[in-house]
C-alpha cells in the first residue's frame, strides 16, 4: 500500500504516520497508531517473528478487497496522500476490483523475493522459507521462519470475480500460481470481507464503513460447491472463518456429500460465539431491523465460562455445535487475539449510564428464513431480558478501566469455554486441549489483545497465563471443570506450539 520507492520488504517495521507538514522549517511526521487502536502496526513481520523465536507460522497471502480501498479512500486524510503507508494512487486501483490475482502475485513476490532481511534490519543470519511438508520444518532452527502457506479470500486467484469468465479466469490463476511458486497451499478462507459469488460470508467489518460490507448471499452458489470438491481433491484444508452461518452448515454437508467426510475441519482464527447455534437469535438486545436490504441485529453480551467475561455472539464466530463437529472431526481451532472477537466490549460512554453492551452484525435477506428459522418474519423475534448471565454498562467500565488483566482472561474464556462444550458433549478433556492452537490473525487490521499486542509478546503472555492458572484459586471456581482435571504446563505448551505441530503432521505432508 505504501508508495513506491520506500522499498520495504516483509521484514520491516511498519508505522503509520501522518505528515502535518514543516515544523520548524522541517517535513514532520507524527505517529497516529493511538487513534486506531494500533491495528496498523507491525503485529508479526518476519523480524519480529524471529526475534521471539517463532519459526513456525501460517504466513497468510492477502490481496486488499475493492471496499476495503474504497473505505478507506473515503476518508479524506488517506486520500489526500498524507499518511506514509498509503498509496492513493494504490488504493484506486485497488478500488477497480479487477486485478486481485495481480496484487496476490505482489504479495508472494514480497516473501519469496526476501528470504533475509536487508541490512541493519534484523540479525544476518535470520531467514525465511516456505515449507512445502510439515518434515521440511527443523524445529532446531531458531533463525529460520518456517512459513506454512495460507490464502484468504479466494478473490486472491480472480482477476474480477463478478465477471463472467471469473470461474474460468480463477481455474487459470490457480495453476499459474502452483506452476508459478511450486509452494502448497495449506489452507484458503472462500469468502472474506465482503460479497464473493461463490460463497456468502458473515458480517465482520466495523473501522470502516459498514454497508460496504453487507452479505447479500446465500450459503454457496454451484460454483462454490465445484470449489470445495476442486479444494478438497488438491488436499487443501476449507478454513471455517468468515464464512456466513448457513455457508457454515452448507460445508459441513458436503464434505459428507461429495466424500470429504474424513477431512479435519479447521477455523484459523476463532472467537467462540458462547451458545448453540439453536440459540443464535436468543440473546437479543433489540427486534431484528430491516436496514438497506439486510437484517440488522444486536446481541447482548452474555457473560463468559470465565469470571469477569463475555461473548461476542455474532455469526462470525463458531456456535457450541460447530466447536464439537471441529472436535470431532480431529479438525483444529486457532484463537484469535483480537479482542472484539473475544467478546471484549468496545468503548462506549453509555457505559457510564449502564447500557447494556451489544455486539451488532448484519444478515443477508437471503438467509433470513435459515438464520431466523421459526419466524416468517424475522421482525417478530423478540428481544431478551437480560438477566444476571448478561454483561451490564458497569461491568463493561470496569473492564475496560483495566483492560490488560482482563484480557488474559477473556483469552482463558475461549479455550475453557471449549474444553467445557467438549465435557458436556462426552469428549475427553485431553483430546479437546489437543484441539486449540494460537490463530492470532496477526497478519490483519485487528485491534489486538492489551496484553499480547504482537508476535514478541507471546512468550510473556503465555507466562503469565501460566501464573493465573497455577496460583489463582478463585479462577477455577466458577467452571465445571476442576483445577485436577487439567496438566496446566500440558495445556499452555499444547496451546502455542505442540498441538498445531502433531496436527500438522498428519495433515501437512
Amino acid at each position: 500500500m505504501s508508495p513506491a520507492g520506500e522499498d520495504l520488504t516483509p521484514w520491516h517495521d511498519l508505522k503509520v504516520k501522518l505528515k502535518i507538514g514543516k515544523l520548524f522549517g522541517r517535513e514532520t511526521e507524527i505517529g497516529i497508531n493511538g487513534l486506531f487502536n494500533n491495528v496498523f502496526n507491525s503485529q508479526s513481520n518476519l523480524k519480529q517473528m524471529q526475534r521471539a523465536g517463532v519459526n513456525l507460522a501460517g504466513i497468510v497471502i492477502y490481496s486488499i478487497e475493492n471496499k476495503i480501498a474504497q473505505g478507506i479512500m473515503e476518508r479524506k486524510v488517506a486520500s489526500s496522500g498524507k499518511i506514509n503507508l498509503m498509496d492513493p494512487v494504490k488504493f484506486h486501483a485497488l478500488e477497480k476490483g479487477d486485478h486481485y490475482y495481480d496484487w496476490t502475485k505482489t504479495t508472494m513476490d514480497a516473501l519469496v523475493n526476501n528470504p533475509s532481511p536487508p541490512a541493519g534490519i534484523a540479525p544476518k543470519n535470520a531467514s525465511f522459507k516456505f515449507i512445502n511438508n510439515i518434515n521440511e520444518y527443523d524445529a532446531g532452527d531458531t533463525n529460520t521462519v518456517h512459513g506454512i502457506l495460507i490464502l484468504e479470500g479466494l478473490h486472491n486467484f480472480c482477476n474480477d470475480p463478478f465477471s463472467a469468465t471469473a470461474e474460468a479466469d480463477f481455474n487459470i490463476n490457480f495453476e499459474d500460481f502452483k506452476q508459478r511458486y511450486n509452494t502448497k497451499i495449506f489452507a484458503v478462507n472462500i469468502p472474506h470481507m465482503q460479497d464473493f459469488p461463490a460463497a456468502n460470508h458473515a458480517f465482520g467489518m466495523q473501522i470502516i464503513k459498514e454497508e460496504l460490507f453487507y452479505p447479500t448471499g446465500s450459503g454457496f452458489t454451484d460454483w462454490g460447491k465445484r470449489l470445495i470438491k476442486k479444494l478438497y481433491d488438491e488436499k487443501i484444508l476449507i478454513d471455517l472463518k468468515h464464512m456466513s452461518f448457513y455457508a457454515r452448515t452448507q460445508l459441513i454437508a458436503q464434505r459428507g456429500l461429495q466424500g470429504f467426510d474424513d477431512v479435519p475441519l479447521i477455523c484459523t482464527h476463532a472467537g467462540m460465539a458462547g451458545c448453540h447455534s439453536d440459540d443464535r437469535y436468543k440473546y437479543l438486545n433489540t427486534r431484528p431491523k430491516l436496514q438497506n436490504g439486510v437484517w440488522r441485529i444486536r446481541h447482548h453480551k452474555l457473560k463468559g465460562s470465565v469470571q469477569d467475561t463475555a461473548f461476542n455472539l455474532s455469526s462470525i464466530n463458531l456456535y457450541d455445535d460447530e466447536v464439537v463437529r471441529i472436535i470431532r472431526s480431529k479438525g483444529l481451532i486457532g484463537i484469535s487475539l483480537d479482542q472484539r472477537i473475544l467478546g471484549f466490549p468496545t468503548d462506549s460512554v453509555a457505559y457510564q449510564l449502564n447500557d447494556y453492551p451489544y455486539d451488532q452484525e448484519y444478515i443477508s435477506h437471503s438467509e433470513a428464513e435459515i438464520f431466523f428459522r421459526g419466524y416468517n418474519d424475522p421482525a417478530d423475534v423478540p428481544f431478551y431480558v437480560p438477566g444476571e448471565n448478561i454483561l451490564t454498562g458497569d461491568e463493561a467500565q470496569v473492564h475496560g478501566e483495566n483492560s490488560v488483566e482482563y484480557h488474559y482472561y477473556y483469552f482463558l474464556n475461549q479455550v475453557f469455554h471449549i474444553l467445557q462444550v467438549a465435557k458436556k458433549a462426552g469428549i475427553s478433556i485431553k483430546e479437546a486441549s489437543s484441539r486449540i492452537c494460537i490463530g492470532s490473525d496477526f497478519d490483519g487490521l485487528i485491534n489486538t489483545l492489551d496484553c499480547c499486542q504482537s508476535a514478541e509478546e507471546l512468550d510473556g503472555f503465555k507466562s503469565y497465563l501460566r501464573q493465573i492458572l497455577t496460583r489463582r484459586t478463585s479462577f477455577w471456581q466458577p467452571l465445571s471443570i476442576k483445577k485436577s482435571e487439567v496438566n496446566v504446563d500440558e495445556l499452555l505448551e499444547g496451546i502455542f506450539y505442540n498441538n498445531a505441530l502433531e496436527f500438522l503432521k498428519i495433515n501437512f505432508r
